[in-house]
């Protein structure tokens, strides 16, 4: 199970909560497991997801008929399914049977999309089901508008529904160690696409050609890319688009790539240069290794994402007195970014459920990623990424990540 129950309720006990809805694809999956099509390509196809403060109730997931074949076909963890917005037409010839699990699973969905017209009406259901009619209900306000508030406060008048994304994102900072599963799947395709990038680049070719390689490799198992910034010669200084450009004997070169599968996100980075690189990038690039891993040596529960700031920096300074940079990194997870945010110096949250500072100990559980992107213009730059899995006494790799510097071509 995705879903870190026993912290989500928790969490939900000591914010006096009787409910939590999940709105945005990214706390549907978290909840139910469920993985779909419809709600990134229509505002008006959403899903929603409820958690009850039970120990003992499973999770309901609200969902739009356009994604029954997407939940037919992959499944879930939800212990009830509301299927909202009718039905599709289909051609159904007399007698016909559905033979296989996924097609009996989807004319169970099929026929159930009559029942409820809207998501407000599906939504309804599973409180009233679950015997909720008042008391704190915690709504995801960052997939749904202000008329869902407002319909289900004049539905419900007995519950107070507060603004919710902040408590999704406690709950998911710790993560399952199915979570575990489902990122280190992310980050392997990551992996694979950049030691295929590796074995490609080379004097001659284009950025273009070069993302175009890494894109390819992604899509092969499945992921879905978000970006990928290769940049070489002056523009390496930081993370630019590809562009035609063509590399040189002499260039150096970075990238970050970032993707996701199955609603899980990915995200790396490294460099090198073509050909054998001169005294300045050698001695800067083993400036910001130093730094790096001694960023990394802090890490364990316990240690705040400015502790971790500081410590890269200083190391980085200690043989590149010139460097400066406003993070060291971020949390990972469904999002890209995950609370807090970055791995940086100190900044203030006026949110509901969010601590009123950026500044907490990360429990054991979290998952970040260190980094430090940094360039001189006119010269070039360098980047190193690699995410961990912080742990009571220290931390793991999320997966074997080589994030040497790279000559090619020497």
């Amino acid at each position: 199970m995705l879903l870190n129950k026993p912290r989500a309720l928790e969490l939900m006990r000591e914010h006096g909560l009787a409910a939590a809805i999940g709105t945005t694809y990214e706390n549907v999956t978290y909840l139910t497991g469920h993985v779909g099509w419809a709600t990134r390509v229509y505002r008006q196809r959403k899903s929603c997801a409820l958690l009850a403060n039970d120990p003992a109730a499973g999770t309901d997931l609200i969902l739009n008929r356009a994604d029954n074949t997407y939940y037919a076909a992959y499944g879930g963890t939800a212990e009830r399914v509301y299927v909202y917005g009718g039905q599709a037409y289909h051609v159904e010839p007399p007698g016909w049977t559905p033979q296989d699990p996924e097609m009996k699973r989807y004319v169970e969905l099929h026929e159930s999309g009559g029942r409820h017209k809207t998501l407000l009406e599906g939504l309804l259901a599973a409180l009233k089901a679950r015997g909720i009619s008042r008391g704190r209900i915690a709504l995801d306000e960052e997939g749904c508008g202000p008329e869902l508030f407002a319909a289900l406060k004049e539905k419900l008048p007995g519950c107070e529904f507060i603004p919710g994304s902040g408590l999704f994102l406690m709950i998911r900072l710790v993560k399952t160690e199915e979570e575990i599963k489902a990122l280190r799947a992310a980050a392997q395709i990551n992996e694979d696409a950049i030691g295929e990038v590796f074995k490609f680049v080379r004097a001659g070719v284009t950025e273009a050609e070069v993302a175009e390689v890494w894109r390819q490799a992604v899509a092969r198992p499945g992921g879905m890319w978000h970006w990928f910034h290769f940049n070489s010669g002056p523009r390496s200084i930081f993370i630019f688009p590809p562009t035609g450009r063509r590399l040189q004997k002499g260039d150096l070169f970075m990238f970050d790539a970032g993707l996701y599968y199955q609603n899980y996100n990915a995200d790396t980075g490294s460099c090198g240069s073509i050909g054998e690189p001169g005294a300045q990038a050698q001695r800067e690039f083993k400036a910001v290794e130093t730094g790096f891993h001694e960023a990394v040596s802090l890490v364990k529960a316990g240690v705040t994402g400015g502790q971790i700031y500081k410590a890269l920096l200083s190391g980085i300074q200690k043989g590149w007195p010139q460097f400066d940079a406003p993070f060291a990194g971020h949390t990972i997870g469904l999002e890209a970014r995950e609370f807090p945010f970055i791995l940086g110096a100190e900044t203030k949250h006026n949110q509901p459920f969010l601590p009123a500072t950026s500044e907490i100990p990360l429990p054991a559980g979290s998952v970040i990623n260190i980094e430090a992107p940094v360039g001189t213009f006119g010269f070039g730059g360098y980047q190193i990424e690699y995410s961990v899995v912080v742990k009571p006494n220290g931390w793991e790799p999320l997966l074997k990540q080589d994030r040497r510097f790279r000559v090619i071509g020497a």
